[in-house]
């Protein structure tokens, strides 16, 4: 049971992120995971909502979103008093590459932290940033 629960927690959070409307705070909504990442020189956060692989992100304090094309994340759940548990994605979309893709660093952090353990995640994504600039 709690890794079936953990590898639903994983592939939410393994998307990057989800989409919703810009009127809506996708911080606040049921099971949002906040996820920090490390875009060429700038921090960025993110709101994941969803347990889709490639669920786009939302990036907190902004309409921009940030729309997953390759995961390659670690994820872990370490049990009270147990061994941890890795799970590793390595995925990549089959659609052509999108012009500005970026690659963003995950850097170790806790998804959730409870009396049933402790949820890790790191690793990077790839994709791209909207609305694309043209020009």
């Amino acid at each position: 049971m709690k890794r079936h629960l953990f590898t639903l927690l994983a592939a939410g959070a393994a998307a990057g992120a989800l989409a919703l409307p810009a009127a809506a705070d996708p911080g606040h909504a049921k099971n949002a995971t906040h996820i920090q990442a490390i875009c060429g020189t700038q921090t960025i956060n993110v709101v994941v909502n969803g347990n889709g692989t490639f669920t786009p992100a939302h990036v907190v304090g902004s309409t921009k979103m940030f729309i997953p094309t390759a995961l390659n994340l670690t994820f872990t759940f370490t049990p009270t008093n147990g061994t941890p548990e890795t799970d590793t994605q390595n995925v990549h979309k089959a659609s052509p590459t999108h012009r500005g893709t970026t690659t963003c660093t995950i850097p170790m952090q806790t998804l959730f932290s409870g009396p049933d353990g402790t949820a890790t995640i790191q690793g990077s994504v790839t994709g791209f940033f909207t609305p694309v600039k043209h020009g």
